[in-house]
């Protein structure tokens, strides 16, 4: 178990200093490829509050480590999905009291402009997703045969 630790740390820290590196260091373009942006609004820069904003990602963040906690209680596979979802998430968060707004770096022209830990909640919802909708449909039809 200490390697899933071990392996989530080094995530938030790849993805801290992947964000830490392209605030302090004006980067060139790869034809527009890279591209800084602070986005001080929710998810595709929909716009939200402060005062709804913070409390709405701090309960979030708050259900998913519950999530989490029963995963890892069940020794189940979901543990590494809702781990990722924590480490985007905390890591989003301490970009808007770092930054005061979220540090995205990755732009894919015609759609948005994301950073890593984007990359780990978007991994993790599918998997999590996946994993509802036809690992644990397939387990439950195996029960009941």
């Amino acid at each position: 178990m200490i390697i899933y630790f071990v392996s989530l740390i080094v995530l938030f820290v790849a993805d801290r200093l992947s964000k830490f590196y392209f605030v302090n260091k004006t980067p060139e373009t790869l034809g527009g490829f890279i591209d800084l942006h602070i986005n001080e609004n929710l998810a595709f820069s929909l716009p939200v509050m402060d005062y709804i904003l913070y409390p709405l990602v701090l309960v979030v963040i708050f259900i998913v480590i519950n999530f989490w906690l029963k995963a890892y209680k069940n020794k189940d596979i979901l543990i590494w999905p809702w781990g990722l979802l924590i480490i985007g998430a905390i890591s989003n968060l301490l970009d808007r009291f770092q930054y005061g707004g979220v540090v995205d770096f990755i732009n894919v022209p015609y759609f948005t402009v994301f950073n890593v830990s984007d990359i780990y909640i978007s991994m993790a919802v599918v998997w999590i997703l996946w994993y509802e909708m036809f690992y644990k449909k397939q387990k439950l039809d195996k029960n009941s045969t």
